[in-house]
């Protein structure tokens, strides 16, 4: 079986927030996500991309500019990481004091939930597995997508055949990336948390 291409998955750098639920909040990287970014930048160093596609939210743009300064950059909206509404930028420990409830709603229906004010995890899921058909169409050998956490946890669910309720098994670090090769449009992971 021959590999049709390889596909980078980067999860942009630290953004200063950790143990916070960021998504739709447009924040910058911290000091130290910026450093994460510039040493992968020398790992990439070694590739070269027929694409770069990135989603359009500040972090993951911000982590384009210090890997591929000089290429042109495909801004993705289907690759932005998922809204959680009235539970942005708080930690799950003030989620449970807030809304218990809710919680508890969302772990025994986790695919059916819709965070408070913000998506349903279905429809993050369609537009992960729109994200995911865009690249099977693509040409080229390698192709790399800077993203975020829970959009790299969805596609390598949707390549490897896996319920994206078990998106968990995947712990996906800050400016890391994984590798899958696709072989159509299934693949293999080859690497996690690489850098």
């Amino acid at each position: 079986m021959t590999t049709n291409k390889t596909l980078f998955l980067v999860r942009h750098g630290n953004t200063g927030q950790s143990g916070r639920y960021i998504g739709a909040k447009d924040i910058p990287l911290a000091a130290t996500g910026i450093e994460q970014i510039r040493q992968l930048q020398g790992v990439f160093q070694q590739y070269s991309f027929d694409h770069v596609i990135a989603s359009p939210m500040l972090r993951c743009r911000q982590s384009c500019e210090i890997l591929f300064p000089e290429v042109q950059i495909q801004y993705c909206e289907e690759l932005r990481e998922i809204n959680f509404g009235s539970w942005e930028g708080l930690t799950f420990e003030e989620i449970v004091t807030k809304d218990k409830s809710t919680v508890t709603d969302w772990a025994q229906d986790p695919l059916g939930f819709q965070f408070p004010d913000g998506e349903a995890v279905a429809s993050f899921i369609a537009r992960v597995k729109q994200a995911a058909c865009l690249l099977v169409e693509l040409d080229g050998k390698n192709i790399c997508v800077v993203c975020h956490g829970g959009v790299i946890r969805g596609l390598l669910c949707h390549f490897l055949g896996i319920s994206p309720q078990n998106y968990l098994l995947f712990q996906v670090k800050k400016g890391t990336y994984a590798t899958v090769e696709l072989f159509g449009k299934e693949g293999v992971l080859t690497g996690l948390n690489l850098q």
